[in-house]
């Protein structure tokens, strides 16, 4: 039988326990043979011992007993030989905490009639359980008289190996280590099996997948679009808790990041001052890295697709010492593909590396270091439209813009952890991540006079760097007889910015270049010369803050969650903001053993850089984010649900003083400014991830938000949408079936996207992309224990449409046409 893991329970920090149960009904997925044909080895059992008794984190969902089985198997790093009779129609409980891999297979075998041996060479080989004395077990295997087995353990949010579409925990929100139950706010985790399944490669397509978000392309050109969340944009983004900031400047985007180094990505909407501090109250996206393993794993992928899109992945990960002390992992990613509109051509590769050391039984160092670039000859910046704003017939593949336009993207990341783990359960982390992207662009824009479109080309650099610091402990208290969570931290951040450029010396003048969009020949002209020093913007902005947060149990099924956050912000060009408090404050009511109710209000400020008519800096925008609802956890944490309502209210904002001098002194035109503006966002958010069988996977999310000036200095604009790029409805699903049967070696999905109508009207006439719906799918077949082959179809339907809008003259670009992705991974 199994030894407990004296470990913290799955529903916050205080020890409680969960049953696992046999289930009945599914058909298992069966891996036969996998080792048993390899002879033995003459070897001690030392190493095969020392492995099996080091202990590491499992997050397996109920399921067919072979894939939990295959899953334990691979995440341990060891061979593991059974046959498909004996696996067949037997399923397995969720398994989740911190095991031994004896444990972790005696967990997912009890009640199956089942054992797993081990053999000297390291091996494990499954068999029918012998009649046994009662009472008697063998090393690693269930007793025979075991009907169930009770297992105290530490949920884990990794969600690589797991085959699931949810995680236990999550930590975005408040710092605190809680389940998606137990955090006030809505939460959403793009796992590691959803990534895959539905081949998404970079972020913006993450972002198009996850609930509540939005990723708008078009008025900004470049590798990434902009993304947004309850009708404002995001403007920051954490890395393994760690905040930075977003985007490069108001031209272009630059964080359209490659998804093979991460294990999922967190998602927490509305206001998350506390863990961001400056910003929106729109999301916080945190993005997990992949970590080292106990056991030694490789992958190798190869992908190829349609408009010659080939890709190349190596993932490498495991012990680097005998005592494993020392563990590493590398991914090596190259891309080279053509678009489906003319010329563009992309070649993208990124290299990461990351070690942890175990310097002693309770601390950890972790180095990391990432390098990516991306390159590409020609830039789509999208197509006009007629000066009315009606779409012109022209063809997805128009490239409208010159052979000679580029993007040239650089980033190099080095990041690290000193993580202090103590016996009384509390830990101290911390962390330093240090950005550095550069970019080089040269882009072809249009503009319109007198009904004819002219082209202006222009040249952009961008050198910045970002740096962030955190530093948190957080752990377990007893206060009134119970226990009680605690997080206290600090917080440093810089960020520089040296943007500069030029453009071509006929630029917006009826000198340029003429363009006809149904005859347009890209080598037609001539790459001007720029002036770089045309302009150019430099900015430095420090923050500093000291933050807490605690989760006091005031009864059994009532918790209280308060925080604050403390921060200085500085421009050193312009202003500063001292001691701006952040509160926090949420309710959690547990209705029953699956069921929770919450409230919460949140807060989030955003300097200005903004001065009134006596040159007095303005208020920052502070705002407000109130939000309650219902949530979810069935199939002991297999699938989590949830359904929130949400108001926020964003106030301060700059309007025009029209009580003051009609050209503000210190500008050239227009009125000073004073803080008075507000913007109102209402909505609901419905959402359920994770298993709904053993075999069955699923992720679907309803949207609703209505984002509408309620204050303004032009009152025309009280009661209009305050973003109409963002759309008011979104639905997204996908879902994923093992098929049963003999049909086992195939997985089967398909994934839907549908928004409501959104129009753009910037510098021109509206326009105007109607709601529109979006389905793939995708398939994967099991050849053998080492080797599978996927297949992605996106945009199955080839639906016509717009992915974003913006002017009359550019920032339309179409959607992407059908495509297909056919993918090979292969285990060493």
């Amino acid at each position: 039988m199994p030894q407990q893991a004296n470990q913290s329970a799955v529903r916050g920090a205080a020890p409680s326990s969960f049953t696992l149960r046999p289930l009945s009904g599914a058909v298992a997925l069966a891996l036969a043979g996998l080792c048993a044909l390899a002879p033995a080895q003459a070897q001690t059992a030392a190493p095969a011992v020392q492995q099996a008794a080091a202990r590491q984190g499992y997050n397996i969902p109920a399921g067919p007993l072979a894939a939990t089985l295959r899953n334990i198997a691979s995440s341990a790093g060891v061979p593991l030989a059974f046959t498909a009779d004996l696996t067949d129609g037997k399923t397995s409980a969720v398994l989740r905490g911190q095991f031994t891999t004896q444990e972790a297979f005696a967990a997912a075998l009890a009640g199956s009639g089942l054992q797993s041996v081990l053999l000297s060479n390291g091996a494990y080989v499954l068999r029918k359980q012998a009649a046994a004395a009662p009472g008697a077990s063998a090393a690693g295997v269930a007793s025979q008289t075991m009907a169930a087995v009770t297992v105290t353990a530490t949920a884990t949010a990794r969600t690589e190996g797991s085959d699931s579409y949810t995680t236990g925990v999550a930590n975005t929100a408040t710092k605190l280590n809680l389940a998606l139950r137990d955090t006030p706010q809505s939460v959403s985790v793009l796992t590691r099996r959803q990534i895959d399944d539905l081949g998404i490669k970079t972020l913006d397509d993450a972002v198009q997948s996850i609930t509540g978000l939005v990723t708008q392309k078009g008025n900004y050109a470049g590798d990434s679009g902009s993304f947004g969340a309850r009708g404002f944009a995001i403007d920051n983004m954490l890395f393994d808790g760690v905040p930075t900031s977003l985007g490069t400047n108001a031209s272009f985007n630059a964080d359209n990041d490659d998804l093979a180094i991460y294990d999922r990505i967190e998602v927490v909407r509305g206001a998350a001052g506390l863990t961001t501090g400056a910003g929106t109250p729109s999301a916080a996206i945190n993005m997990v890295r992949k970590r080292p393993t106990l056991a030694p794993q490789v992958l190798l992928s190869a992908s190829a697709g349609s408009w010659n899109n080939y890709r190349g992945e190596l993932d490498a990960a495991g012990p680097l010492n005998e005592a494993k002390t020392l563990r590493g992992r590398v991914v090596i990613t190259a891309q080279d593909k053509k678009n489906f509109y003319d010329v563009v051509h992309d070649r993208q590769h990124q290299v990461y590396g990351i070690l942890e050391a175990a310097l002693a039984a309770r601390t950890t160092l972790t180095l990391g270091l990432h390098y990516r670039k991306s390159d590409s000859d020609g830039l789509s910046i999208g197509v006009p439209t007629a000066p009315d704003g009606k779409f012109l017939a022209l063809p997805r593949s128009i490239y409208l813009g010159n052979d000679f336009d580029y993007w040239r993207q650089t980033d190099k990341t080095a990041f690290a952890e000193l993580e202090q783990r103590f016996d009384n359960d509390w830990r101290v982390r911390l962390a330093l991540t240090h950005k550095t992207p550069e970019i080089a662009t040269m882009m072809s824009g249009l503009s319109r006079k007198d009904g004819k479109l002219y082209q202006n080309s222009q040249s952009y650099k961008a050198e910045n760097a970002q740096t962030s610091y955190d530093a948190y402990a957080t752990g377990p208290f007893t206060l009134f007889g119970r226990q009680h969570e605690l997080t206290l931290g600090l917080s440093h951040r810089k960020a520089l910015k040296n943007s500069y450029g030029g453009w071509s010396k006929d630029a917006w003048t009826d000198q340029a270049q003429l363009v006809d969009p149904f005859h347009w020949n890209s080598g037609t002209v001539t790459a001007p010369d720029i002036n770089y020093s045309q302009w150019g913007t430099k900015s430095s902005i420090k923050q500093s803050a000291v933050y807490g947060a605690t989760r006091l149990r005031l009864a059994d099924p009532l918790s209280l969650i308060v925080g604050a956050r403390v921060s200085w912000y500085k421009d050193e060009k312009n202003f500063s903001v001292a001691r701006e408090v952040t509160p926090y404050a949420g309710v959690v009511y547990d209705l029953d053993a699956r069921h929770s109710v919450y409230a919460s209000w949140t807060e989030v400020f955003q300097p200005q850089g903004i001065n009134d008519k006596n040159k007095q800096p303005l208020k920052p925008i502070s705002g407000s984010n109130y939000e309650a609802g219902v949530k979810g956890e069935y199939f002991d944490g297999a699938l989590n649900a949830s359904a929130a309502v949400f108001q926020i209210r964003q106030q301060n904002r700059a309007v025009d003083d029209l009580s003051g001098p009609s050209v503000c002194p210190g500008s050239n035109w227009g009125y000073c400014k004073r803080a008075s503006g507000e913007v109102r966002s209402e909505g609901v958010e419905l959402e359920a991830s994770g298993a709904l069988t053993p075999n069955w996977q699923l992720s679907g999310g309803y949207t609703y938000v209505s984002a509408k000036y309620t204050k303004d200095s032009d009152v025309a604009n009280i009661g209009k949408v305050f973003d109409s790029k963002y759309p008011a409805h979104q639905l997204k699903l996908a879902t994923s079936y093992r098929l049963p049967g003999a049909w086992q070696q195939w997985r089967v999905g398909a994934s839907l996207y549908g928004q409501s109508a959104v129009y753009g009207a910037g510098d021109g006439a509206r326009v105007d992309q109607g709601r529109y719906a979006v389905a793939g799918l995708n398939a994967g077949y099991q050849i053998d224990s080492k080797a599978e082959l996927r297949v992605n179809v996106n945009n199955l339907f080839d639906k016509h449409y717009y992915q974003g809008v913006y002017s009359d003259v550019f920032g339309n670009l179409f959607g992407t046409p059908r495509s297909v992705m056919l993918t090979l991974n292969y285990k060493l």
